[in-house]
C-alpha cells in the first residue's frame, strides 16, 4: 500500500513537471519596469507591464498576450495629459494599435490601462521591438527585452 502511494506521487509529479522543462514554448515571460519622466509642463510617472509566451532572451518574435499602463500626472504639472494611442512595434515601421481612444490624466491622478489581448490579435514582438505611449505632442517608448524607457521624442 504505501509502495504503491510512493510510486503514484513520484508518476504524479513526473507527469506535472516534465512537460515545463519538455516544452520551451510554453515558458510565459513578464517584463515591467517604471519611471518619471518631465517634458515642457508636465511630471508624470509610467508603470509598464508585458507578459508574453515564449522567452524574452530568444531572438525570434514571441507574443503578448497583455499589456499594463499605469500613469500618474503629478500634481506639480499644470496641465492635462493627454494619451492619444498605445501601439506595440513588431519592427521599427510595422505596428498594431493597441489602445486609439484618447484618454485624459488629470493632475494628481492615476489611470490603469489593461489590455488582454485575444490571440488573434496578439502582436509579436520581435528582436527590436517596443511599446509606444503617443501622447498629444511626443511619445514614449518601452523596450520589453532590455526593461528600459526611452523618450520624450
Amino acid at each position: 500500500m504505501i509502495r504503491s502511494v510512493g510510486i503514484f506521487a513520484i508518476a504524479l509529479s513526473i507527469s506535472l513537471f516534465l512537460p515545463s522543462f519538455a516544452a520551451p514554448e510554453s515558458w510565459a515571460f513578464t517584463a515591467s519596469e517604471k519611471q518619471t519622466f518631465h517634458h515642457g509642463p508636465f511630471a508624470f510617472k509610467v508603470e509598464m507591464s508585458v507578459k508574453g509566451n515564449g522567452s524574452l532572451k530568444k531572438q525570434n518574435p514571441i507574443p503578448i498576450t497583455s499589456l499594463k499602463v499605469k500613469m500618474k500626472n503629478e500634481k506639480a504639472s499644470s496641465e492635462n495629459l493627454k494619451v492619444k494611442a498605445i501601439r506595440v512595434y513588431f519592427a521599427p515601421n510595422v505596428f498594431r494599435d493597441v489602445a486609439t481612444r484618447e484618454f485624459i490624466v488629470t493632475p494628481g491622478q492615476w489611470v490603469t490601462k489593461y489590455f488582454h489581448l485575444r490571440k488573434e490579435f496578439q502582436p509579436l514582438l520581435g528582436e527590436k521591438g517596443y511599446i509606444e505611449v503617443a501622447f498629444e505632442n511626443f511619445v514614449i517608448h518601452f523596450y520589453p527585452r532590455e526593461r528600459k524607457f526611452s523618450g520624450p521624442v
